[in-house]
């Protein structure tokens, strides 16, 4: 990749992402470009016949700064990372996800919801954690909903779930009503035994992960399976402290990868890597949640999957099961897409249209 090369376009749109991270690290030119290349690649046929691609403007300081719960999981979530560089993602995987799981649990339920998933968890259960929808990325076309009926009707049509088809219970994040607003919901083990599960093809790193899709239709749900504790923006609040986590964990298996002679970094990956590495660091140590949390977090996310991508269109991952598992953390839940399209939402009326 060269340089010097002048993308205007993809420059424009991948201002914010860049922008937003810029506030704790600044991206050197490789990742700028990687991600300038992808924006300019992922721009679809509305922004191109209506945009007049002014500059983005800085939208300045949050006013409203949310403290950041730290909770104990944590601690063990940055050992497991630790044990990651070691032996690699795949050993790790299933305790890694349901660490996140917990954290979910702690920043979202109740009480009596926490006591719950404790008895589940001390008796050996295990939880699926579910996302992504067969509807497709974006909110709006989810299929899966909790409606705002007296008692609400629960729908849940996921695909690609870790573990779904060999779990007990679930955590599922599904849409409220028809709106945009996310909310997480505890399907217990008698009701998630009901569900029908299937494994979504082979399992990934080593044979460790497989993933699975769950269906489900609950008629009269009971509206305390839904986790209300942190409100509206719990599961934002969430990803935003997830996802840097688990780009720490994958940055750490792609240097076990790398001592192994399974991957070679060239110039820009070896970029790309470092600096996902140091700005995910400073994202978890971020105290608060605020206006820019969610565009970090998904900048972190879209940046993290383009370097994925471009060690495996380079030919930079020799092993096809490697090729895979590292294509596959592009492509799924919180694929470069979806990143790049809300990010883009959230921006697109912060312009500085006397450019």
């Amino acid at each position: 990749m060269l340089f010097d090369v002048t993308n205007p376009i993809g420059d424009c749109l991948a201002g914010p992402a860049l922008a937003a991270l810029g506030r704790h690290t600044e991206a050197p030119d490789a990742v700028r470009q990687l991600l300038a290349a992808s924006a300019a690649r992922l721009t679809d046929s509305a922004m191109v016949v209506e945009e007049d691609f002014h500059p983005f403007r800085d939208v300045g300081e949050s006013r409203v700064k949310t403290p950041l719960p730290q909770p104990d999981v944590l601690h063990a979530i940055r050992a497991l990372i630790d044990e990651v560089r070691e032996t690699g993602f795949g050993p790790h995987s299933a305790r890694f996800f349901g660490l996140l799981g917990s954290v979910m649990i702690d920043l979202s339920g109740t009480e009596a919801q926490k006591a719950r998933v404790q008895e589940w968890v001390d008796a050996g259960l295990t939880a699926c954690f579910a996302m992504t929808d067969r509807g497709g990325p974006l909110a709006t076309q989810w299929l899966s909903e909790i409606s705002t009926d007296t008692p609400p009707r629960l729908t849940v049509d996921k695909v690609w779930s870790m573990n779904a088809n060999r779990s007990d219970f679930g955590i599922i994040i599904v849409r409220h009503g028809k709106s945009m607003v996310m909310a997480p919901v505890l399907v217990p083990p008698g009701v998630y035994a009901t569900a029908e599960t299937c494994l979504s093809g082979p399992a990934f790193f080593d044979g460790h992960l497989p993933l699975g899709d769950v269906k489900l239709a609950v008629e009269q749900a009971d509206p305390d399976w839904v986790l209300r504790s942190g409100g509206p923006i719990s599961s934002k609040v969430f990803l935003s402290l997830a996802r840097p986590f688990l780009i720490q964990a994958l940055v750490a298996h792609v240097r076990w990868l790398e001592d192994r002679g399974r991957l070679r970094l060239d110039a820009v990956a070896t970029v790309a890597v470092a600096y996902l590495s140091e700005a995910a660091r400073n994202q978890s140590a971020k105290p608060h949640f605020d206006k820019h949390s969610e565009d970090q977090a998904m900048a972190l996310k879209w940046i993290a999957n383009e370097t994925w991508l471009h060690l495996v269109v380079h030919g930079l991952v020799p092993g096809q099961n490697d090729a895979r598992d590292l294509i596959s953390l592009s492509k799924m839940e919180g694929s470069s897409y979806r990143c790049f399209f809300e990010i883009y939402q959230r921006n697109k009326r912060f312009r500085d249209v006397a450019a």
